[in-house]
């Protein structure tokens, strides 16, 4: 995928990648589609998840049924960029202890796949210091406004696109339309709601998460 650089208006870098939204997801469905045909010989509409961790294992160090408590509140997950090494990813150990946070567990490594993945440029450039932290929260992890921090909600969209790839979506709103791929389609209403849940249950993520995915590729507006 091309990375182009554009001024940084946080002020945390002197530049910072910028990458299309065709782009982006042109690649994670790449990327899946790699994974599983290597693993599986097959191809698959998502990442099971023990193959979304064998993903992030090829990117990052990763240690899990860790103790966050010491980066602060909420904090779920940090990524930490070293040089000469891959980026070390630690999650928190509460995601394990409930079967239904699942959903949940799948978007944070999602997420910090997506840090490990495409943000190490910034790192190799020296933009971010050596042993610089990504601290996520969960209450940052789902949002469609992209201004609140670029950073981040990148590497939302990129989980997103990991976890849910835009063509094998794009086939479930197809089916769901008896053949049509429409978009546009009020967010509240009854067919958006059935639509998200199939989605949520294919690629086991949560509603919110399918919501917003939906949202974010035009099918859903309002």
């Amino acid at each position: 995928m091309i990375i182009s650089w554009m001024a940084d208006g946080t002020g945390r870098f002197p530049k910072r990648p910028f990458f299309s939204l065709e782009g982006m997801d042109r690649h994670c469905e790449r990327i899946v589609q790699l994974h599983n045909s290597r693993l599986y010989g097959q191809r698959f509409p998502g990442l099971r998840t023990d193959g979304l961790l064998r993903m992030l294992n090829d990117y990052a160090d990763v240690h899990l049924y860790e103790d966050l408590s010491k980066y602060g509140a909420g904090v779920e997950a940090v990524t930490c960029f070293k040089t000469g090494e891959k980026p070390t990813v630690r999650v928190a150990k509460e995601l394990f202890f409930d079967r239904s946070q699942n959903n949940h567990l799948r978007f944070v490594l999602a997420h910090e796949f997506a840090h490990s993945r495409f943000h190490g440029a910034a790192w190799r450039r020296r933009w971010m210091g050596d042993g610089d932290l990504r601290r996520c929260s969960p209450n940052r992890m789902l949002t469609l406004d992209a201004g609140y921090d670029w950073l981040e909600w990148q590497a939302n969209f990129l989980g997103a696109s990991t976890l849910m790839p835009k063509s094998p979506l794009q086939c479930v709103v197809i089916a769901y339309f008896g053949g049509e791929e429409l978009t546009g389609i009020t967010r509240d209403s009854r067919d958006a709601n059935n639509l998200t849940q199939r989605v949520a249950e294919l690629f086991e993520v949560s509603y919110e998460a399918a919501n917003i995915r939906l949202c974010g590729l035009g099918y859903l507006v309002g």
